[in-house]
């Protein structure tokens, strides 16, 4: 029984962890701006040519928007 509640608790906890709504953000300038005040070291980076940044999104989390990015090293 104790298996079944920890199986059923854990399920639950990844489903809702998992339902959030990502908005991509496709415009240069909204882009660098975003990153230029939400991630200034990976910005300074980005300037430097040693990150290359693939996506940069939005979403809610606690009732606030939060912004996201996806980059890699050169």
């Amino acid at each position: 029984m104790k298996r079944l509640i920890l199986l059923l608790s854990v399920i639950a906890m990844l489903t809702s962890c998992s339902v959030v709504k990502r908005t991509y953000v496709r415009d240069y300038g909204e882009r660098i701006e975003l990153i230029k005040t939400n991630f200034p070291e990976i910005y300074d980076l980005y300037r430097r040519g040693s990150v290359i940044i693939d996506d940069v999104y939005t979403y809610e989390k606690d009732g606030k928007e939060r912004v996201g990015i996806h980059y890699h090293y050169r």
